[in-house]
């Protein structure tokens, strides 16, 4: 029996189409990827925008180790005044100020029974849960009225037994009592300041400003 011509025409056709050029394939393949002097651009390009972010990308971690410690000093000062007030007895809590190579700040807090509990009844360590290493914030506390600080002859500050600040206690610093924290290898600082006999807290940021009596005085 003999094909007729209209479908062997169409058995051509579909098997021309369902024959792959593998010679156009191969070609196209070779083809792919990329050149040595692409991947050298990109790879430039990747180094110019790391270090464009790094400085920045450093700058916030370091603010966000200062906000943690400042936190950390403001709750440790209000929990201090709240347990003299809630024991009917003086809390007495010293900010040790580190100094090189800047171990973890730490402050205690006591009684200023005498003699003085030994240990003392809390001790603070101000690194995050281990988060905050050696070397990576500075805490220094001293006297600062009017803005300016006085050379730290104490760090302590005495809560009495209604959660006042005594001026009347020669132990006592003059207000306010100034507590910063700043990376160790500078930048932005933080602070918290006891500023009235009632024992008025409030946290600052930045160098103080002697116009709008904002900002944290500079510790010695």
């Amino acid at each position: 029996m003999k094909t007729p011509p209209i479908l062997l025409k169409l058995l051509h056709n579909s098997a021309a189409k369902a024959r792959p050029n593998f010679h156009k394939t191969a070609s196209k393949k070779n083809d792919a990827g990329f050149t040595i002097i692409e991947l050298l651009v990109v790879v430039l390009i990747l180094g110019i925008f790391a270090s464009i972010a790094a400085p920045s990308w450093l700058a916030f971690i370091n603010r966000q180790r200062v906000r943690t410690v400042n936190d950390r000093v403001l709750q440790t000062l209000r929990s201090a005044q709240s347990e003299a007030k809630r024991t009917k007895s003086d809390r007495l809590i010293t900010f040790f100020n580190n100094i090189a190579p800047f171990d973890p700040p730490t402050a205690t807090i006591n009684t200023t029974a005498t003699p003085a509990p030994s240990p003392p009844i809390q001790t603070v360590t101000f690194d995050a849960g281990g988060e905050i290493k050696k070397g990576q914030i500075k805490l220094s506390a001293a006297s600062c009225p009017v803005g300016v600080c006085t050379p730290a002859t104490t760090s302590s500050l005495i809560f009495s037994y209604n959660g006042i600040v005594d001026p009347n206690d020669s132990n006592n610093p003059n207000l306010p009592f100034v507590v910063t924290v700043a990376p160790a290898g500078g930048g932005t600082k933080q602070c918290v300041i006891v500023e009235t006999l009632l024992g008025g807290m409030r946290t600052a940021e930045g160098e103080y400003n002697n116009t709008t009596k904002e900002g944290c005085p500079a510790v010695p």
